[in-house]
């Protein structure tokens, strides 16, 4: 979202840019293989996902549970940290043009993607019927879920608080589909808040308030 122009009555700072990730793909991946494989993890971990995935098809032995459980918190600390940085468009210009040597292509595509839990247990993984049908579920209710125009984004209603964020250096928030509240700064630009935060107008000024860089 942006405002290149003034407008007579707009809010909308001129020059403020903003963006917003509903659907973060290697969070959600975290916060599926939490619930999915029944892990108990530790340190500052969101709460449960509303809509809760059935239970993983690949059984855990003892061991991989442990250390899967004692690896989750690094991950997502690493993978929190990568999605809430700014677009790297000096890293997708590069990929993008013809004369990148094709040796540097794959170096360009991790930078841009971040780290992910399948760095560390594969992409199998998430071949398994109860992410497939989450994630679909996931996406189908994002859709249903979106404003009945523009002026009804919760940005738009909370366009002061968000104005004052992003004075504070807040360029990109990232929405978790998670229960309850959940607001966290995120670097020196980004902000986790839940779906629950997000949607409502007062809870979400209070998470934009809270902005803080770090």
């Amino acid at each position: 979202m942006r405002s290149s122009h003034p407008i007579p009555g707009n809010p909308w700072p001129r020059g403020m840019t903003m963006t917003t990730d509903d659907r973060p793909t290697t969070v959600n991946e975290l916060l599926w293989v939490r619930e999915a494989f029944d892990l108990t993890v530790a340190g500052d971990a969101p709460p449960p996902l509303l809509d809760s995935p059935a239970p993983a098809s690949r059984s855990l032995t003892e061991s991989e549970r442990a250390r899967w459980a004692a690896a989750w918190p690094d991950v997502w600390t690493a993978v929190v940290e990568h999605a809430a940085r700014p677009h790297d468009a000096e890293a997708m210009d590069r990929l993008m043009r013809q004369d990148t040597p094709v040796e540097e292509r794959p170096a360009l595509l991790a930078r841009l993607a971040g780290p992910s839990w399948r760095d560390a247990f594969g992409d199998e993984v998430f071949d398994d019927p109860s992410h497939r049908a989450w994630d679909e579920r996931s996406f189908a209710s994002i859709r249903s879920a979106l404003p009945p125009n523009y002026e009804a984004q919760p940005e738009r209603r909370a366009v002061d608080h968000l104005a004052a964020a992003w004075r504070r250096g807040l360029g990109k928030i990232i929405v978790l589909a998670c229960e309850g509240t959940f607001v966290r700064s995120v670097g020196s630009s980004g902000l986790l808040v839940t779906t629950g935060d997000r949607d409502d107008n007062r809870s979400y000024r209070e998470a934009l308030a809270s902005f803080a860089p770090r």
